[in-house]
């Protein structure tokens, strides 16, 4: 059983080793380790005051006999033991509190600083009335009065009352930490930011509900100053206790593990990412490899068609007559094709080759004055809508670049398609922002919409609505390359016939 106590001591001081990533690490990690040091303490208070063996399915515990857990504790007096109880109970609340502004707030109000200091007070309130000298002070006070007189009777309710005040107060400040966290499932709008909180939320809430019923509740409970006042004794009818919490604690534990670890680990929780799926990415690393072997072999065959072109044309200048300019014209335009065949073969040797990075601060909008001065032929009947402010992010700027130029051209080649309706005017959307840590470029076209079937097949290599043969079907497979690169994820939406919307996101600077 203490060994699911150390469970959460270990992984809170991994958790606070990322304390340079941010304030949230910080607070996760406390209350995590908050949380072990109240178990321990529940687990030291059974063993002072019980006799039992715990049987479940991940455990067989005797908690009447030492361990070498137990020694942690065993050396506190009952004063310093109930203490550490109360502390670790009154700081897991304090830790869930900042871990939930920090989580849900970019910066915090007035009324953040006020509901802040609010249970600060509270928080001070609590130490003092449940202080082992407090209480002690009040079983004096008792024992002054005679038993079942009315002022004894009226001294208990007003015992029983505090202690139902302090337990309902700290259910609501829970409640609050649970709702601020879940909060942002139904107000981000980054879907990676709603699907976290989703993960932080309900795994917080699985850990709330088991400290409530574990350390508020029961005969075991932290806030006992009815039975101290009383009897002196820190747990209510000596000597039963509950057990039956303790025994699912483990199942409960794995769950809040998965459910933290999937958000750290997938939807950059703490600053981690791991976007995609591995089988994407094994197809893509594959048909890398495919297209690096196949280049070289055809970058020279071509380099031979041209080279041959070109003698041909040198011989034939010398020669005056029509039939030999209209060969020449014939010659010189298939010598431009393999040029342009050879840019391609460049283009794709780039884009499948090692991805080689150059991060410096820049922002969404240097990256996208870039890209549209290159494409300017090919966007002069476009009409382009930039909104929003500018956003600084860390990454390469030339592979960044290219990405844009990616999703340019292909909204310009759906847009392509629509051309021929009536009174059709093509448009390019473009909106930077920021969402909590998160920065975001999202392009939208009204273009001719991508088919529902085909949405999770666009990052495949090789994958290509386009019917000419100048599309190697490379283009997105490379954008997904290099966003994941950077750390960052791309979501797309498209409504067949209306139009598409590309989002990238990635962590913002400053």
């Amino acid at each position: 059983m203490t060994s699911i106590a150390f469970l959460f001591l270990a992984f809170a001081i991994l958790i606070m080793a990322r304390v340079p990533r941010g304030r949230q690490a910080f607070w996760l990690g406390l209350s995590l380790f908050a949380f072990g040091c109240s178990f321990l303490g529940l687990i030291g208070l059974i063993s002072r005051f019980g006799n039992y063996q715990l049987e479940g399915i991940f455990l067989r515990v005797p908690l009447d006999q030492p361990n070498w857990a137990w020694q942690i504790l065993a050396h506190l007096s009952l004063y310093e033991f109930m203490r550490f109880r109360l502390w670790s109970m009154l700081g897991y609340l304090v830790a869930q509190l900042g871990l939930a502004l920090s989580y849900s707030r970019e910066r915090l109000t007035k009324t953040d600083w006020l509901i802040g200091g609010l249970v600060g007070v509270i928080v001070l309130l609590i130490l003092w009335y449940y202080d082992p000298e407090h209480l002690f002070s009040l079983y004096k006070k008792g024992t002054l009065l005679t038993a079942a007189s009315a002022a004894r009777i009226q001294w208990e309710n007003g015992l029983h009352l505090l202690d139902g005040l302090a337990f309902c107060v700290i259910v609501a400040i829970l409640i609050y930490v649970v709702w601020l966290i879940l909060g942002l499932y139904f107000k981000a709008k980054l879907i990676q930011k709603r699907v976290q909180a989703l993960f932080i939320g309900t795994g917080n809430s699985i850990l709330s509900g088991f400290f409530v019923a574990l350390f508020c509740m029961g005969r075991g409970k932290v806030l006992n100053m009815h039975s101290m006042a009383t009897t002196l004794l820190p747990v209510s009818n000596y000597p039963e206790f509950e057990t039956t919490l303790l025994k699912a604690l483990p199942i409960a534990s794995v769950l809040i593990l998965i459910f933290v670890l999937l958000a750290i680990l997938r939807y950059g929780f703490l600053s981690s990412w791991q976007t995609v799926t591995h089988g994407l990415d094994q197809q893509i690393k594959l048909a890398n490899q495919a297209v690096r072997i196949t280049l070289h072999s055809y970058k020279n065959r071509f380099l031979a068609v041209k080279m041959a072109l070109d003698m041909a044309e040198g011989s034939l200048k010398e020669v005056k007559d029509e039939a030999a300019q209209r060969a020449i014209t014939q010659i010189r335009w298939a010598s431009d094709l393999s040029q342009e065949a050879l840019n391609q073969l460049d283009v794709l040797h780039v884009q499948a080759g090692r991805l080689n990075l150059n991060p410096q601060c820049i922002t969404w909008k240097e990256i996208w004055d870039e890209a549209v001065s290159r494409l300017t032929p090919r966007l002069s009947s476009v009409k382009l809508v930039l909104s929003n402010g500018n956003v600084s992010i860390w990454g390469d700027r030339e592979h960044l670049i290219t990405v844009l130029e990616n999703l340019i051209q292909n909204s310009l080649d759906a847009m392509f398609d629509n051309s021929k309706k009536d009174n059709y005017h093509p448009e390019i959307r473009v909106e930077i922002g920021r969402e909590f840590e998160w920065s975001f470029f999202r392009i939208t076209d009204n273009g001719s919409g991508i088919p529902r079937k085909e949405l999770r097949e666009i990052f495949q290599p090789f994958h290509t609505t386009k019917p000419t043969k100048n599309n190697w079907g490379m283009g997105l497979a490379y954008c997904h390359r290099v966003i994941k690169a950077h750390r960052g994820f791309i979501n797309v939406r498209s409504l067949l016939g209306e139009g598409t919307t590309v989002e990238i996101v990635m962590r913002s600077i400053g």
